[in-house]
């Protein structure tokens, strides 16, 4: 690595840093705020800590999950502002890959780098404009929103997200996603309660995907 990509590193890392902190300062001071506002405090008992844990047990596994997953495929800039943005998982990484796979850009090179941080930010942006106007029209739409005809519709949003989400993401390597598919399917049917930890699950199934993914590798098993 020569200087000028160490220093482009570096400055991307303080960069990304400082307003990582930024964010997690601000949004602590959200519940703060309204705390003081509405003269209240949580009560630190044992009832808090009984809720509080599970969160925690379900979020960090989760959260390192997603870093180990995604930081290789959109790079260093990348990953700070998906990260700090947030949707991950259904907006930025598909944007990402949807830009390398227009530019011809390879993981782990400048090139890649680049297009995935102007990606990145493409859509935060563009999902900040369209919360924007979505926020100022929901009153006048709502009557739109709520018409019985159109209610079954909403309703298969979020199916219809991810499943479109999963076919981007297998299509290049439709044997690698056989087995996390069949594999969650199959728990998911057995202890149907396990849908209550969908984080933990995630971050169980990806682990399993990923050791079965570079065992398929080293037997050339890759492709559709």
């Amino acid at each position: 690595m020569n200087k000028d990509e160490m220093t482009y590193e570096e400055k991307m890392h303080r960069t990304g840093r400082f307003w990582t902190a930024v964010m997690i300062v601000v949004m602590l001071f959200i519940p703060i705020g309204i705390c003081l506002v509405f003269h209240t405090m949580p009560n630190l008992s044992k009832p808090f800590w009984l809720v509080f844990i599970p969160v925690l047990l379900q979020d960090i596994p989760s959260g390192l999950g997603e870093l180990f997953a995604y930081a290789p495929l959109l790079g260093t800039g990348g990953t700070y502002l998906g990260f700090i943005t947030g949707n991950l998982s259904n907006l930025k990484v598909p944007c990402a890959m949807n830009s390398r796979k227009m530019m011809g850009t390879e993981v782990g090179t400048k090139e890649n780098e680049i297009v995935s941080t102007i990606s990145i930010a493409t859509s935060a942006i563009t999902t900040t404009l369209v919360l924007a106007v979505g926020v100022m029209l929901i009153v006048p739409l709502t009557p739109v929103l709520e018409n019985p005809v159109l209610l079954p519709a909403f309703k298969t949003v979020i199916p219809a997200m991810f499943g479109a989400l999963g076919y981007k993401y297998s299509e290049g390597n439709a044997r690698v996603a056989i087995l996390p598919l069949v594999l969650g399917i199959t728990i998911f049917l057995l202890v149907p309660t396990l849908t209550s930890y969908v984080a933990i699950m995630v971050f169980v199934i990806a682990a399993i995907s990923i050791v079965a993914s570079f065992f398929m590798y080293k037997k050339g098993v890759f492709g559709k």
